[in-house]
């Protein structure tokens, strides 16, 4: 603290006396000194700095390619960008903001990949748990641009913080801020220039600074409004489309299983799923030899009752595979047998005869290349992601090999090569599509390429996503293109991260699903629609959640609530704009779903027997209704009929009936009854009783002409037997009105 000494006289000297003294007398004027204590101002501590080495580049020398510190200059990381990024020296205030050094960076061609042009501080150290500022002064002539990031370290490249920026001709601050986790000890500080409004101009940096924040509030999260969704059902738009949604099943904490309100989605909107999981070698084949399929039949038997079908995922992936098969011991051949026969076993418990395959496709290779277009395995980069046991004792023959057992045990399926960033990385789908020539000319089986297309908002732009599925459209003889994976990852821009999803936002994330939708559609012709996927139902299950470290996203099409967002109606709108649904000619039929193709809605048992849905077996399509367990020969299956039949009309009925068991010895007799409901109750029968014989459909029929006039208070139609030992299937029961 200061001390100042203050010299008084007249009264407040007077004064000070008489308080002092306590004396009235008047004694002569003297000076007194009064110490006065002045506490001290505190000094405001500045915040600790990150410590970024040559921040402002004083340290470099005019015409260096690189700079002194963690600083990595990278003009062209692939073949076909161009680029220079080099240190200049400059008058302060002109192309340096501070000092006489800075980056300058002219683009001259740009790749495909949107961060092939790229200045980066490289393992910048943090403390985990703390919120950190972020800032460079940038300049480029007005309308350029580029993407200012934090990540964590390679390889991992995880998002903390993103901020896109167009420059305006001046000197501006660009300011980015990140929460980092606890575990956190790195950082990574990155800039992209690979846009098409950069070519030939040139943008300057300087001033690189951070510092760690005091702790921040949370955020109050308003109550949003978001756009309306009116969608009632994806599918219905398009009912030879396949609109798929990858989930599990099983043990999984998120199960749909034991979900109801995910099932009514699915159930809903979706005619196929993908299984998230439970169908990669790891989970099929834990240990050699020993298979698990308890989970993945679990999936496969709810999408059989309620009419999806299944795309299997996947064969053969060099992720996700059992210690043992990892660390196997055998020479070339020896590996090629267990490979093979791991499809073998897998492709052929799924496959099922005829049309009523429920698995009717397959990823049987998942991410065989990398970025730079060589296999996965031959070791041409520096990424520790460039290992493959099948690359690395098989070679690049285990791709044809594959294939070809995979057709060998299911004839029937469509065989996908899967990858990821085929969406936007030209070199990458070259390979893949080079590979797919490879396999037409050598009589190698595959029937599409899988987009796995976990993008972020508006990254890839939609001219790079129509120019890659037009590459795949244009593959002669014609393959399938489906986009396997599809999730929008929406927390990446705007400096500090979100933490709820903005009503904008959304509605941007709505046009993007739309853009792609539509692309789609109108890229690829209807023969080679393989069908859209998205990664998942709603956000909370998302994989984004945890990859690669906890955030927050909302990248799918549904709220943890388990209410539609607007990009449900961005793709509902697509959909409907674009697939053309063709109106169902009239029909004579009176009654709903006598066919059971959507599934037994509206057929329930009677007494005591038990009914489900049958795949395996069907008079015509793909279903037909079980009956089984009856005790009674009144015990069947049966419909509500209540207001179908009229008086005075006359109808005929008819029902196609088989027994379950081709080698019966019974022949039991089988009848179509009607039991009304009014003054009494009454069994009409509508069919002559028929004789069923095992190992063939049979057909009841008969006329039927509705005589009662009184109000019916219920109607049932059923199937009935007077053999009790009867299991039997029904398929294709029809009423239709004899035009009079």
């Amino acid at each position: 603290m200061k001390k100042f000494f203050i010299q008084t006289t007249g009264l407040v000297a007077l004064m000070s006396l008489i308080v002092a003294c306590g004396d009235n007398n008047k004694d002569p004027e003297v000076p007194v000194v009064v110490e006065v204590v002045v506490p001290d101002t505190p000094e405001v501590e500045a915040p600790e700095a990150a410590k970024i080495m040559n921040g402002g580049f004083e340290d470099d020398a005019a015409g260096e390619t690189t700079a002194t510190g963690n600083w990595v200059f990278r003009p062209d990381q692939e073949p076909t960008a161009f680029s220079t990024i080099n240190i200049i020296e400059s008058e302060e205030g002109v192309n340096t903001y501070k000092g006489t050094k800075a980056v300058e960076v002219n683009v001259n061609t740009l790749g495909d990949n949107p961060w092939g042009i790229e200045i980066a501080y490289e393992d910048l150290p943090i403390t985990g748990g703390k919120n950190y500022e972020f800032s460079v002064w940038a300049k480029g002539e007005e309308g350029t641009s580029a993407d200012f990031w934090i990540q964590t370290p390679a390889p991992e490249y995880g998002q903390l913080s993103l901020v896109k920026e167009t420059l305006t001709g001046e000197w501006q601050k660009i300011t980015l801020t990140a929460a980092t986790a606890e575990a956190d000890s790195l950082v990574r500080l990155a800039i992209h220039f690979s846009k098409e409004e950069n070519i030939n101009k040139s943008i300057y940096l300087d001033e690189f600074s951070g510092f760690i924040l005091d702790d921040v509030p949370a955020e109050e999260i308003p109550d949003v409004q978001y756009s309306a969704v009116t969608a009632q059902s994806l599918k219905a738009l398009a009912p030879n489309f396949n609109i798929g949604v990858a989930v599990p099943a099983g043990g999984f904490s998120n199960s749909i299983i034991d979900r109801p309100e995910i099932k009514t989605i699915i159930e809903k909107h979706f005619n196929q799923l993908s299984a998230e999981n439970i169908m990669k070698p790891t989970y099929l084949q834990p240990t050699q030899g020993e298979f698990f399929y308890d989970d993945s039949d679990e999936l496969v038997n709810y999408a059989k009752e309620n009419s999806l079908t299944v795309h299997g995922h996947v064969f053969v992936w060099h992720s996700q595979i059992a210690p043992w098969m990892q660390s196997f011991q055998g020479d070339k051949a020896a590996w090629i047998t267990m490979m093979e026969n791991h499809i073998t076993q897998v492709a052929t418990h799924f496959e099922e005869e005829g049309d009523n395959d429920t698995v009717v496709s397959w990823d049987v290779v998942n991410e065989a290349f990398m970025e730079n277009g060589k296999y996965r395995g031959e070791k041409t980069t520096n990424d520790s992601a460039d290992e493959s046991v099948w690359f690395e004792n098989i070679g690049a023959e285990f791709l044809p090999l594959a294939y070809k057992a995979a057709r060998a045990a299911d004839p029937d399926a469509d065989l996908y090569y899967n990858d990821y960033n085929l969406i936007w990385n030209a070199d990458k789908l070259d390979a893949v599509i080079s590979m797919v020539n490879d396999f037409h000319n050598n009589g190698v089986p595959i029937d599409g390429i899988g987009f796995q297309s976990h993008i972020s908002l508006n990254s890839p732009d939609i001219s790079t996503i129509q120019a890659h599925l037009q590459k795949v459209v244009d593959i002669r003889p014609k393959i399938k293109v489906k986009i396997t994976e599809l999730d929008v990852r929406m927390n990446n821009e705007g400096g500090i991260p979100l933490t709820y999803l903005t009503s904008e936002r959304a509605d941007e994330q709505k046009q993007y699903y739309y853009d792609i939708v539509k692309t789609y559609l109108e890229t690829v012709p209807e023969d080679q629609r393989g069908g859209i996927t998205i990664w998942g139902v709603i956000d909370g299950d998302s994989w984004l959640q945890t990859w690669p470290e906890p955030t927050t996203e909302w990248p799918l099409l549904f709220f943890n609530d388990y209410t539609p967002k607007p990009a449900l109606q961005g793709v509902a709108d697509a959909l409907q704009e674009l697939i053309e649904v063709a109106e169902p000619e009239p029909s004579a039929e009176l009654l709903t779903n006598g066919d059971f193709e959507a599934g037994l809605d509206s057929w329930q048992s009677r007494g005591s027997a038990t009914i489900s849905l049958e795949t395996t077996q069907a008079h015509s399509g793909n279903n037909s209704a079980l009956v089984q367990g009856r005790t009674e020969t009144w015990n069947g299956l049966q419909k509500d009929a209540k207001g179908l039949f009229t008086a005075g009309k006359t109808y005929n009925v008819s029902s196609w009936v088989k027994l379950s068991d081709d080698n019966a010895a019974v022949s039991p007799g089988v009848k179509l009854t009607l039991q009304i409901e009014h003054a009494s109750t009454e069994y009409l029968e509508l069919t002559t009783v028929k004789n069923v014989v095992a190992g063939d459909w049979v057909q009841l029929s008969g006329t039927y002409t509705h005589s009662i006039t009184t109000e019916e208070s219920a109607a049932l139609l059923y199937v009935e037997s007077n053999e009790l030992t009867a299991d039997f299937y029904v398929d294709d029961v029809s009423v239709t009105l004899v035009e009079q």
